[in-house]
């Protein structure tokens, strides 16, 4: 019996697809990540000049989540009824329309909006290529492909508090141009993005079988063209899956990424509020999570560098203590040393536990519920994250940072229960 079209594409050894395809998807974490913690180290600073206190302006971060959310519904609902790529061109677009508004906005209100449409964008945007990511790979590519677009994403976070150093102290419009760079770069890549192949496991749910053929010999064709001949088929089971996730693992995921999510965006977006509010000037705390974040790209790195090697799921168990662990030691410590180097260390699992967990949580959906399964566990767990800066930015540094932690042992424990992926198809995880 002759290889399935999805035999042929998941045994080739190489990224069957043209290099700068690699460059707009990781442009999309570059400037989606970029857009999400943008805001934090600027919310001091537009709150004086808005008259608004942090309570007020902690909104602002919370409506860029909620609109993330929704964002990520709608372009799963969009990605499984017509086409991924549609959907990623269209979330691009409004993620712009965002951006601007956010970086012209004349007041409080019309700010939150502005970054509610950006979040509509994002939320589209991301979750639609980690699912996009995962449907066009081979499947000994599926954790390094996630993990390049992700150093991408981290490198975004990075930049963000040394142009806020910048920035923001040269006047009233430092926070503008910080939107008005997001703003840009989405523009660039909706220029860009306009050649992407559609993903192969969706043309076959829609039964078109010439153009899935087309897809995948185009592929074959490029990789065979670099390494000569190519490696042995290993049949797929057939996709008996229903057309839904079990039960138990879509709670399990999803509480898990509420709790990671309401940790992540503790230190990412809300930290340097934390610290101001505690005694930190904005230039001091900046220059702490400046410093902190260059982990980010590192974890990144590693990611991309092993997370094909190893199995996924006792990495993340391991990623995730340590996680713990820096968090824990800063809420005891609560010293400048103390968030640098452990927040070093903070920002280096964030880097490497992120692309880690989204490619393990797809992998887990059923092909037939993919976009809708990535959306509703990221984007349920994106409430977490919308939850942090109003329940953390009253507190001191000790209960801030021990109640991040805490949410961190809740994802170890979670991820004992779920299973292994390590080599397998989608099909035969599905299964």
């Amino acid at each position: 019996m002759p290889a399935s079209p999805l035999e042929r594409l998941d045994r080739l050894p190489r990224w069957p697809w043209h290099r700068l395809l690699l460059l707009n998807l990781g442009g999309s974490f570059f400037f989606g990540f970029y857009d999400i913690v943008v805001v934090g180290g600027a919310l001091p600073v537009i709150g004086e000049q808005f008259g608004e206190p942090s309570s007020q302006m902690a909104w602002i971060v919370t409506a860029n989540l909620i609109g993330l959310v929704l964002g990520e519904f709608a372009g799963a609902w969009m990605a499984s009824r017509y086409s991924r790529v549609r959907t990623l061109q269209l979330a691009l677009f409004v993620f712009s329309v965002g951006m601007v508004i956010s970086a012209l906005a004349p007041s409080f209100w019309i700010l939150l909006i502005g970054r509610f449409i950006a979040g509509l964008g994002t939320g589209a945007d991301i979750a639609i290529v980690v699912t996009y990511i995962a449907e066009i790979s081979p499947s000994r590519m599926r954790g390094r492909i996630t993990g390049f677009t992700t150093v991408c994403g981290y490198t975004g976070i990075a930049v963000v508090p040394f142009l806020s150093a910048w920035l923001l102290p040269i006047g009233d419009w430092g926070w503008r141009i910080l939107f008005g760079i997001g703003a840009f770069g989405a523009v660039l890549l909706v220029v860009t993005r306009r050649h992407m192949p559609p993903s192969p496991r969706l043309l076959q749910m829609k039964g078109q079988e010439s153009e899935l053929e087309e897809l995948v010999s185009g592929a074959e064709a490029r990789v065979r063209a670099k390494v000569g001949e190519l490696p042995p088929v290993a049949p797929l089971p057939t996709d008996t899956s229903p057309p839904h996730w079990k039960p138990l693992v879509l709670v399990i995921f999803s509480i898990a990424w509420i709790a990671y999510y309401f940790g992540n965006y503790g230190w990412l977006v809300v930290a340097p509020t934390i610290l101001t509010n505690n005694g930190f000037s904005l230039v001091t705390s900046l220059s702490f999570i400046a410093i902190a974040n260059l982990g980010l790209v590192l974890g990144a790195v590693l990611s991309y560098l092993i997370a094909d090697r190893f199995e996924r799921k006792w990495l993340l168990i391991a990623n995730f203590s340590i996680w713990v662990l820096a968090l824990a030691g800063i809420a005891i410590l609560g010293t400048g040393a103390a968030f640098t180097a452990l927040g070093f260390i903070a920002g280096m699992t964030i880097g490497f536990g992120v692309p880690t967990f989204y490619a393990f949580t797809a992998e887990h959906v059923p092909s037939r519920v993919r976009p809708l399964g990535m959306a509703f566990t990221d984007g349920i767990g994106h409430l977490g994250g919308a939850a942090a800066p109003l329940v953390l930015v009253a507190f001191a540094i000790p209960m801030a940072f021990g109640y991040m932690a805490l949410s961190g042992v809740i994802v170890v424990v979670l991820l004992f229960l779920v299973s292994a992926t390590r080599r397998r198809s989608l099909e035969q995880i599905a299964s």
